[in-house]
């Protein structure tokens, strides 16, 4: 035996056998290995911390995170239908300035006046 470090290989496969979490896969690079069994460890951890966690609290806090959610859709549609709104309203303005009001007598027009003060 040597005294250098050894490196796992991937081994070869049985024909037919799929490779499993135990036996690397044929022509897996080392940091693609890694990534997979990094990958596993995050997602048992994950598990290991839900079970810790008493399914009425996930219950309740799926309930508050949705009702949560739905103020914010009330507020945004809410502030949709003002602005809806008062663009209607500007625009309807603006239609009706063009001809269904009588015409005002203008402050300035062609005709110049001359006005004398004492």
């Amino acid at each position: 035996m040597s005294d250098e470090p050894k490196f796992e290989q991937a081994a070869a496969q049985p024909e037919g056998e799929q490779p499993t979490d135990e036996q690397p896969e044929t022509g897996r690079t080392p940091l693609a290995g890694f990534l997979h069994h990094q990958r596993k460890a995050a997602e048992a951890a994950l598990k290991a911390l839900g079970a810790f966690i008493p399914p009425d609290f996930r219950k309740y806090s799926r309930e508050a995170r949705e009702e949560y959610l739905k103020s914010f859709k009330v507020l945004i549609e809410g502030a949709r239908a003002t602005v809806e709104r008062e663009m209607h309203r500007t625009r309807s303005k603006a239609e009706g300035d063009e001809g269904d009001q009588p015409p005002r007598p203008s402050s300035t027009g062609k005709t110049k006046v001359k006005v004398e003060v004492n």
